[in-house]
Parts: C-alpha cells; sequence; structure tokens
C-alpha cells in the first residue's frame, strides 16, 4: 500500500512503486478523495513513442523506463 502524499507540492510526484496503469488508476483514485479517476484517451508522443495517458483528473502521465511522470 503507498501513503498518500502530505503535502499540496507532493503531489507533482508519483511514487516510484507503481509499475502499471492500473495501479496508477488506483493511486490516482485514492488521491481524488476516491471518486474514481479513468483514462480518457491514449497516444504515442511523436518524438519518443512513449504512450501518454490522458487522465479523468486532468492531467496526462506517460511511463519512461519504469517510472511514471506527470506531463
Amino acid at each position: 500500500m503507498w501513503l498518500l502524499p502530505d503535502k499540496r507540492e507532493d503531489l507533482n510526484t508519483l511514487p516510484e512503486k507503481l509499475i502499471s496503469i492500473h495501479e496508477l488508476i488506483s493511486y490516482l483514485t485514492r488521491l481524488n478523495d476516491n471518486v474514481m479517476v479513468y483514462v480518457k484517451k491514449i497516444y504515442e508522443a511523436a518524438e519518443d513513442g512513449i504512450k501518454i495517458y490522458e487522465m479523468s483528473n486532468g492531467l496526462s502521465y506517460k511511463n519512461a523506463n519504469g517510472n511514471w511522470s506527470m506531463l
């Protein structure tokens, strides 16, 4: 189980242990007061071909080399 961030600034940092999109969805849902976060759109970045996941929380995320990051 992952700990939720204590401070607002920590929301920009995702835990390193997240591996799959399902784990990301679970984590983001907990951050969103248990209101379900889901994938709205998936596309590939033109420059590197990495999949970008546009989520229902209004943010986009990518998983490069096993590390999730917010765009």
